[in-house]
C-alpha cells in the first residue's frame, strides 16, 4: 500500500442524478468501481496544483 493511499480522506458529493448515471455507467464501461473513477477524475484534476511546504513541528521533550 503506497502512503498517498494510507492517508486517503472521504468527501461526499452530491451529482445531479444525470451525472451518478453517467459516472456509473462510465465507471461500468471501464470495468473499474465509481470510486476508483471519481477518485482517478479528481486527482487528473487537481495534478497540477501546488501545496505550499509545510514546517516540520520541532518538540521539545
Amino acid at each position: 500500500m503506497t502512503k498517498e493511499k494510507a492517508q486517503t480522506k472521504k468527501i461526499h458529493v452530491d451529482l445531479p442524478g444525470g451525472v451518478h448515471q453517467r459516472v456509473r455507467v462510465k465507471a461500468a464501461l471501464e470495468d473499474v468501481s465509481m470510486q476508483a473513477l471519481v477518485a482517478r477524475i479528481v486527482t487528473e484534476a487537481v495534478a497540477d496544483v501546488l501545496l505550499p511546504r509545510m514546517k516540520e513541528k520541532k518538540f521539545r521533550v
